[in-house]
């Protein structure tokens, strides 16, 4: 069985014919032994594709500002309040830019820090979905 690598909510890139579409992953499914994820069109139809048929959305300063992060030379800032009641907590998240070097023209490299410890490391939209969910911050990512 092939590794789980998209989840539900996450945005990434199909190809149709020479036609690049974002499309929002909202489930999966094994047909004899192959996972074929679930995704859902900007007009709402809803296909089937396998891992070789998505394309990753690589994260980029543009989609950063687009979500709510402020730029601070090079570093990037979102602070969320996570819970909701009396007692306001904040979570807040630097993102610092570095150029990848082994695919330098490509994608850039984003290194989470939370409380100037790194957590993560990412390359596209669906990381950061990831880190998000995982931390149970309920955030919208737009491309």
């Amino acid at each position: 069985m092939d590794k789980l690598e998209y989840i539900p909510r996450d945005l990434v890139s199909v190809y149709v014919g020479i036609k690049k579409y974002i499309v929002e992953v909202i489930g999966t499914e094994n047909e004899n032994e192959a996972l074929l994820y679930q995704i859902k069109f900007p007009n709402r139809e809803i296909q089937y594709a396998d891992k070789d048929n998505i394309v990753p959305i690589p994260l980029t300063p543009e989609i950063l500002e687009k979500n709510g992060w402020k730029r601070n030379g090079g570093q990037y800032s979102f602070t969320f309040k996570p819970y909701a009641g009396d007692k306001v907590e904040y979570i807040g998240f630097f993102i610092e830019m570095f150029k990848n070097v082994h695919d330098m023209l490509k994608h850039r490299y984003f290194q989470i820090t939370h409380e100037n410890k790194v957590i993560c490391g990412c390359f596209y939209v669906h990381e950061i979905q990831h880190l998000l969910f995982g931390l149970g911050l309920k955030h919208e990512m737009e491309v």
